[in-house]
């Protein structure tokens, strides 16, 4: 029994930390097949299909190496449920977005919660996991890289096709609620003996994140 619940306790974390991982990776592949389908349902300008993904994809990739020093300094643990709970909002808030706007801004923020989420996930594997334990842990986060763009295509195209409860492109976005929703509450029982970190980094320098001021152009 004692075995059993050991080896339960050593897989929760990966579970959790793994589908977070997921959800961000597919996000992407999923909405770039539910973007026609957004287009003609919110009549957005032809543009709309581009800044549905490139909103998340800039954000994400502006913000990552900000959302990994914040975990640095504050607890990879906590910043990744920080993360997650905010991609959970900001899934919610694009499946229920009434317009072209609003679906834009949130697909921003929703992409900043990912920044926030994904790199404390190789953090927490390293500091869960240690010798075989580790190794494995880290092929399966491959893994889910690897197989996160692809799945996210058939899994949109299933949503989208379903049109389940006549939400059509919605449920692409609003399938990561009651997913999140699990994870945050298994995440906070799973998540609680990972040690936190012992060394404060420097501050987080924001303004440098995001290539400003003017003088670090290349133009």
């Amino acid at each position: 029994m004692t075995s059993t619940t050991t080896t339960q306790g050593r897989r929760a974390p990966l579970v959790v930390l793994l589908t977070g991982q997921a959800m961000a990776s597919m996000d992407t592949s999923i909405a770039a097949v539910a973007a026609p389908t957004i287009r003609l349902d919110l009549a957005g300008p032809p543009a709309l299909a581009q800044l549905v993904l490139a909103g998340y994809t800039l954000a994400f990739a502006v913000l990552v190496v900000a959302g990994a020093r914040l975990g640095s300094r504050h607890g990879p643990a906590r910043v990744f449920l920080l993360g997650l709970t905010g991609f959970t909002v900001a899934s919610l808030a694009c499946g229920l977005a009434p317009g072209p706007v609003t679906l834009v801004g949130v697909r921003v923020v929703q992409g900043a919660m990912a920044a926030l989420m994904v790199p404390q996930v190789l953090a927490l594997i390293q500091a869960t996991y240690v010798g075989a334990a580790r190794g494995r842990a880290i092929g399966a986060y491959s893994l889910i890289l690897a197989l996160g763009v692809a799945a996210g295509q058939v899994a949109g195209g299933l949503l989208v096709t379903l049109d389940a409860g006549g939400l059509a492109w919605r449920t692409a976005f609003l399938v990561n609620v009651p997913v999140g929703a699990v994870l945050l509450v298994a995440g906070r029982r799973a998540l609680a003996a990972v040690p936190t970190a012992t060394v404060r980094p420097a501050a987080l320098d924001l303004p440098g994140c995001c290539c400003w001021p003017p003088r670090c152009w290349p133009w």
